[in-house]
């Protein structure tokens, strides 16, 4: 894994040259003998997301899809997944560290990072690997701030877009002592289409570099703040399509409030020996309370998380030997408060979910991790990789109420007790090794690889704490995925990439029939993708990018509403996924881009008797450079103005869905100077 770092030169002596010096750390590298792929700097400005969902339908393998508001599910070689396990499945970093100590994802996690304004955003498909901690089961997505550059390129953004959508960013970079200090922002105010859809949503990087001996130390300070008010799903066969319900709100009380805060400090530098190292220490707070509209009484919870810690890696090129070591403290909490009486349901479901606090604990923990890895050069331009990556990781559990299925004031429900269930003060220990093997061979412009790895994750605090009717204790086994890839990429005559996998997925966590946590479930996965960037003339290139994936259960179980069946694909799991785009600069700065993203069908049940058609949409957009620094944007989404839903899927006897949004038209005005 490559971070290449800059040694500003410039502000040391009268050049404006910067030397470049290459650090090995754990940001992903597209050029690493692994499936990787990277959106840059100038691509995330053309895509200008207002969603993540926008910026991930441009990576092979990944699909994002997009909830309310900011809400979103993420799936990298997987079914979109869902709840603790679903976030827990994958490992967001930003400059190489996780945005979020073990146990505690959130599955909303990318509206916590700045992707609008990123210097890249890159992802590991598939496990994580060396250097990367509890989490990188099925992929890892490292977000990159923008480098300061020793030219200063400030800015300031202004966009009005349909469903009054408001956007206002900017970036300033200024020399201060020694080093570049740089600050990205950018505000959002956005309505909807939908009735009591809307949110507020702000975003900053703040960041420092200073140069020192053969090296750079860059501080970086970034936050978020979500304010929204939520929309849930839409009932009914193919209810996107019905031009009044696709518009509706069935939960107008639904919101969201969260917050971000992270603080990286990173020393980054080559010894006379050649040897590379990284330092970094972190600090990171969240903060988050809403309303779970989707369960009955539609309780409240909040939750917090509070972690620091420290990483360093140390890589020797010339010997082929590297490895990293880190730690962190953390501590996480989370109540459930319901206000009243569960309404409108059956005197069952209410019964057993009594009016008042559900939870209320603390999880304190600690993580130590490491990796060590040899790389041996061996004839004609081959070269081995061998590695093992270690992870040590505790709980300590603290419930602050009474143990048990008991209502707060320590009575017991009718209907067999009360559904929520805390366990007793605990805790819990996980560790696990995950070896890799890579072997990878050079050619003219070109590389191709094998790799052999495993991905795994401890199971999350709710997972563990969070239980339901008579289960007291969830003794989860951390999930654990081996997969095996092939794959060769070029340069020449034009980029592209191919690659194919096969991967098996062990102790899968899933809520059983009794409604106990368990930690017995497999799933297969095997696919083919590929991506390509070809130039078709000096003022023309198209690029691709897809792939085909089948999703399976590799267990039968009955789950009370349903049953999974051995051999059956997951559900929310589209075996064909495709997006390509094709640019013109038109001269006279002037550009022109038209895009298109597919979806293929799938299946919306584990017994695979419902499904969701596929879906195929049309994007526009151009930008024209006035004098004077001046810039002009016009983008248009869907532009074909289709009905479609963002997401499907079947439960609790009904098709619900979240419904796209109709052609939709963004204006820019930007200046830069």
């Amino acid at each position: 894994m490559m971070l290449e770092i800059l040694v500003l030169a410039a502000l040391a002596g009268e050049s404006d040259e910067i030397d470049r010096l290459v650090v090995r750390g754990r940001n992903i590298a597209p050029e690493a003998p692994q499936s990787t792929a990277t959106v840059s700097e100038e691509e995330i400005e053309n895509i200008r997301p207002t969603h993540p969902a926008e910026l991930f339908s441009r990576l092979p393998g990944s699909w994002v899809t997009r909830g309310s508001g900011q809400e979103h599910l993420t799936a990298i070689r997987s079914p979109i997944l869902s709840g603790a396990g679903g976030c827990g499945a994958l490992l967001i970093l930003e400059t190489g560290i996780p945005i979020r100590p073990p146990g505690f994802c959130n599955v909303n996690n990318l509206f916590e990072v700045n992707l609008d304004q990123a210097g890249s955003v890159s992802v590991l498909r598939g496990p994580g690997g060396l250097g990367h901690a509890s989490g990188g089961l099925h992929g890892v997505i490292d977000i990159t701030p923008r480098m300061l550059s020793p030219r200063a390129d400030d800015r300031l953004r202004l966009e009005a877009g349909s469903h009054d959508y408001y956007r206002a960013s900017g970036r300033l970079t200024s020399e201060v002592a020694d080093g570049r200090i740089g600050a990205d922002f950018s505000a959002t105010d956005a309505g909807s289409f939908r009735v009591d859809e809307q949110y507020e949503h702000q975003l900053g990087t703040l960041q420092y570099v200073v140069p020192i001996e053969r090296g750079q130390w860059r501080t970086l300070l970034s936050g978020a703040r979500l304010d929204q008010d939520t929309a849930g799903y839409i009932l009914g066969y193919r209810a996107y399509a019905d031009p009044d319900l696709r518009r509706q709100n069935l939960n107008p009380e639904a919101f969201r409030r969260a917050s971000a805060l992270r603080l990286i400090s990173q020393a980054e530098w080559i010894g006379a020996d050649g040897v590379e190292h990284r330092f970094s220490g972190f600090a990171r707070r969240s903060r988050m309370t809403f309303l779970q509209h989707f369960l009955p009484g539609k309780p409240l919870e909040r939750n917090g998380q509070v972690s620091a810690g420290v990483q360093y890696d140390r890589d020797d090129p010339a010997r082929g030997l590297a490895w990293g070591v880190d730690a962190e403290l953390f501590r996480g909490d989370l109540s459930q408060v319901q206000d009243g009486p569960a309404s409108d349901v059956p005197p069952p479901v209410a019964g057993i979910r009594p009016a008042g606090k559900h939870y209320d604990y603390v999880v304190d923990g600690r993580r130590l991790g490491g990796y060590l890895a040899r790389t041996f050069d061996l004839a004609d331009d081959w070269q081995f990789r061998a590695g093992v990556h270690a992870d040590w990781i505790r709980y300590d559990y603290d419930n602050r109420m009474r143990t048990g299925n008991l209502a707060e004031d320590g009575t017991a429900c009718d209907f067999g007790g009360c559904l929520y269930n805390r366990p007793a003060d605990r805790s819990d220990e996980f560790l696990e090794l995950a070896p890799e093997l890579t072997l990878s061979r050079r050619f003219d412009n070109g590389q191709a690889w094998l790799r052999l790895a495993r991905g795994f994750r401890a199971p999350q605090a709710t997972e563990l704490y969070r239980l339901q009717r008579g289960q007291d204790v969830a003794n989860l086994d951390p999930e654990r995925l081996d997969a095996i890839e092939v794959g060769v990429r070029s340069q020449a005559p034009f980029d592209w990439e191919l690659v194919a996998y096969y991967q098996r997925k062990r102790n899968y966590i899933f809520r059983d029939g009794e409604g106990f946590n368990v930690s017995d479930g497999k799933s297969g996965h095997r696919g083919i993708e590929f991506s390509l960037r070809f130039p078709v003339t000096d003022h023309l290139d198209f690029g691709a990018r897809g792939s085909y994936a089948i999703h399976r259960y590799r267990f039968s179980r009955d789950l009370g509403g349903e049953t999974i069946v051995q051999g059956n694909d997951m559900p929310a799991a589209p075996r064909r996924m495709a997006s390509a785009d094709l640019n013109w600069n038109a001269g006279h700065r002037l550009d022109f881009q038209f895009a298109a993203e597919f979806t293929g069908r799938y299946w919306l049940d584990a017994a695979n008797r419902r499904g969701h058609s596929s879906m195929t949409l049309l994007h526009f957009s151009s930008r024209y450079d006035l004098p004077g620094g001046w810039r002009l944007g016009l983008r248009v989404r869907n532009l074909l103005d289709r009905r479609y839903a963002e997401r499907a899927d079947f439960a609790f006897g009904n098709y619900r869905y979240f419904p796209g949004a109709g052609r939709t038209a963004y204006a820019t005005l930007a200046i830069a100077w």
